[in-house]
C-alpha cells in the first residue's frame, strides 16, 4: 500500500525534531564542557626557573593521580622485588619526595597537572607526569647509614626508570589468573585486575579518600585509552615484562643511571620496533650549560631549548601537548636553570678528602694540560669561568677514541634528524634550525664523522660513571690509574671519594642489584685510554695519582 505524502510528512517530523533536539543538546553539552575547562587547568607561566627544574610538567602525564597513589597496593608483584614487602621508591631508585597532602606519597621528579596525557587538553581532575628533576637530581652518599645530599644537575646514580615503566605497563595489561578448572580461552580471556573498583579501593586504602565521580570518570576513559594503545603495539614491541624481572639486566639491561632514548624516539617518529638498539646512554649531566657550544654526548644538538624538548619527547611527551603554554615555560626555564646552574666544589662535598699536598697538585696540573686541556679545556686563572681549549666542542670520531660504537652506529641514526626537523614545524615553539641538528643534510650517511663531544670537565667529580655508556665507575678507572672492572653491581652505590666516583660491592645486595657486565653488546668499558693506556710501558703511575687529584679541583 503506497504511503500518502501527509502520512510521510507525519513519520518524519517526530524524527526531525528529535534529531534537532539530541544536536541541540550536544552543542549545549560541548559549550559547557567548554565553559567548565576554563576553570579546570589555567596555565602557569610564573614558576621560576629552579621550580620548573624540579616541579614543573614538561607534558610527560601518563596516568590519574589515584592510580599513581594505588599502583602499589595493586600490583606488590611488578612494583616491590619482594612481593608484598619492601619499598618501591627505593627499589626503583626514585629519591623520596617531600610535599603536602597526597604528593608526599609520590617521588621527587613526579609533578601533578591538570592537564591530559597527549593533548594537553585542560582535565577536571589531576594527573601525574615528570619534570626535570626527576632523572637530573641525584642524591650522594658515602654510607648506607648515612645522611644523603641531594644535587641537583648530575644524572641520577640509581633511577632505574625503564624497570619502573615495565611494572607500569605490566600492571595496565594484567588480568586476573585463571581460576581452578577454568580453561584458557584466547578468545575470553580473564578480566583486567585494574579497575575503577580495584584502584578505588586501593587508593582509599593508601589515602584515605575515596575517588569523586570526575575521577572515577576520567580514570576509565584513561584506561580505555591506554589499554587500547599499549595492546595496539604489542605485535611490534611485545608485551612487558612485570613481575620483579624489569630490575634483572638479562631482560631489560638498561639498568640504574642508563636510559634507551633513541628507542623511545625510533618508535615514536619513525614508527619501528627499536628492539634490537643496544643503545644504552648514562643519564645527562646538565649543569653549566651556558659552557657548551653543543648539547648531547654525540654533539648533535646545538639548540638547548631544541636538546631539552627533544628528552620531553623521549619521556613521552608529545608534539601537541609541547604547545600548551605552561609546558612550554616549564621546559624553557628549566632550560635557562641549567645554563648557570653550577656543581658544589669537591672540597664542599667532602671536605675530609681535599687533596692537600700542592706540589702534586702543580704536577697533576701540568699532566691535565699536556693530555687533557686540548680536548676539555680548564678553569681560568681566576677560578671562576672556564677556558676551551682547541678541540673542545669538537667531535672526536668514535674510531679514534675507541668507546662503545652503539650509541652513534645504529641502524636509523642518520635518518633520526631531519624526522625530528620536519616534526617541530616553523611555527612551534620548539622550532629549531635544521644546522642546530647533526647529522647536517648529505652527511647522514657518514659514519666517519660519527663520535663522541669533548666537553668542559668542570664538576667532573659529580661526572660518575664515566664514559657515555656509564661503563667506568671511577675516575681512577678513566684514567688508567686503577684497572677497569669488567663486572660490578648498580643501584643505590655509595660514593667513593679516594676513587672518585662510586663503590660496587663484588657480589649484588639489596641496594646494588643489577650486574653491568661490560662485554655485552652496548656497554663496552674501552677506549679513552688517556693519557696512557693501562698496560702501556710508559705508565707513571704517581703522574696519574697527582692527575686524579687536580680533577678533583675541577
Amino acid at each position: 500500500m503506497p504511503v500518502s505524502r501527509e502520512r510521510l510528512r507525519w513519520l518524519v517530523r517526530p524524527a526531525l525534531v528529535l534529531c534537532n533536539a539530541v544536536a541541540v543538546l550536544a552543542l549545549l553539552a560541548v559549550s559547557a564542557l567548554i565553559w567548565l575547562e576554563r576553570d579546570w587547568a589555567k596555565p602557569d607561566t610564573s614558576r621560576d626557573p629552579e621550580a620548573a627544574f624540579l616541579h614543573g610538567s614538561i607534558g610527560t602525564e601518563l596516568m590519574p593521580l589515584p592510580v599513581a597513589v594505588a599502583l602499589p597496593v595493586l600490583f606488590p608483584e611488578h612494583f616491590l622485588a619482594d612481593g608484598a614487602r619492601g619499598d618501591w621508591i627505593e627499589q626503583f631508585g626514585f629519591i623520596r619526595g617531600a610535599g603536602e597532602d597526597l604528593k608526599q606519597v609520590l617521588p621527587l621528579g613526579f609533578v601533578v597537572s591538570r592537564y591530559r596525557p597527549g593533548s594537553g587538553a585542560p582535565s577536571p581532575v589531576p594527573f601525574v607526569g615528570f619534570s626535570c628533576g626527576l632523572c637530573h637530581v641525584t642524591a650522594i652518599r658515602t654510607a648506607d647509614d648515612g645522611s644523603a645530599r641531594q644535587v641537583p644537575g648530575p644524572g641520577s646514580i640509581s633511577l632505574n626508570l625503564f624497570a619502573w615503566l615495565d611494572a607500569f605497563q605490566a600492571a595496565v595489561l594484567a588480568r586476573r589468573p585463571l581460576l581452578p578448572g577454568e580453561a584458557a580461552d584466547p578468545e575470553q580471556p580473564p578480566p583486567y585486575r585494574m579497575t575503577i573498583a580495584t584502584i578505588r579501593e586501593a587508593y582509599s586504602e593508601a589515602s584515605g579518600r575515596d575517588m569523586k565521580p570526575a575521577e572515577r570518570l576520567m580514570t576509565a576513559l584513561w584506561l580505555r585509552q591506554i589499554r587500547a594503545r599499549l595492546e595496539t603495539g604489542l605485535p611490534r614491541f611485545d608485551e612487558p615484562h612485570g613481575h620483579g624481572l624489569s630490575r634483572d639486566p638479562q631482560v631489560t639491561p638498561t639498568g640504574p643511571t642508563r636510559t634507551q632514548p633513541f628507542r623511545t624516539i625510533v618508535r615514536q617518529v619513525l614508527q619501528r620496533p627499536g628492539n634490537d638498539m643496544p643503545v644504552y646512554t648514562k643519564i645527562a649531566t646538565v649543569f653549566s650549560q651556558d659552557l657548551r657550544r653543543r648539547a648531547q654526548v654525540d654533539g648533535t644538538i646545538a639548540n638547548l631549548y631544541a636538546r631539552s624538548s627533544l628528552a620531553a619527547l623521549a619521556a613521552g611527551a608529545t608534539v601537541e601537548n609541547m604547545r600548551n603554554p605552561e609546558v612550554v615555560h616549564n621546559i624553557r626555564a628549566a632550560s635557562d636553570y641549567t645554563r648557570a646552574l653550577r656543581a658544589p666544589s669537591f672540597a664542599q662535598m667532602f671536605p675530609d678528602h681535599v687533596p692537600g699536598d700542592q706540589s702534586r697538585l702543580a704536577r697533576g696540573r701540568e699532566m691535565y694540560q699536556a693530555h687533557c686541556f686540548g680536548c676539555h679545556g680548564d678553569r681560568d686563572d681566576a677560578g671562576t669561568g672556564w677556558s676551551n681549549g682547541p678541540k673542545t666542542d669538537e667531535v672526536t670520531p668514535v674510531g679514534a677514541i675507541g668507546t662503545d660504537p652503539a650509541r652513534v652506529t645504529f641502524r636509523h641514526y642518520g635518518s633520526v634528524p631531519e624526522r625530528l626537523f620536519r616534526l617541530f614545524d616553523q611555527h612551534h615553539p620548539f622550532h629549531f634550525a635544521r644546522e642546530e641538528i647533526w647529522p647536517q643534510r648529505g652527511e647522514e650517511q657518514n659514519s666517519a664523522i660519527r663520535g663522541y663531544l669533548n666537553a668542559p670537565l668542570d664538576g667532573v667529580f659529580l661526572r660518575a660513571p664515566y664514559l657515555h655508556n656509564a661503563s667506568v665507575l671511577t675516575l681512577a678507572e678513566l684514567i688508567n690509574l686503577k684497572p677497569r672492572r669488567a663486572v660490578f653491581f648498580r643501584g643505590q652505590n655509595l660514593y667513593d671519594p679516594l676513587n672518585v666516583g662510586f663503590i660496587s660491592p663484588d657480589q649484588p645486595d639489596g641496594r646494588r642489584y643489577f650486574r653491568f657486565d661490560t662485554a655485552q653488546r652496548g656497554n663496552s668499558n674501552r677506549g679513552h685510554d688517556y693519557p696512557w693506556a693501562y698496560n702501556d710501558p710508559q705508565r707513571n703511575v704517581g703522574d696519574l695519582e697527582a692527575l686524579l687529584d687536580y680533577l678533583k679541583t675541577l
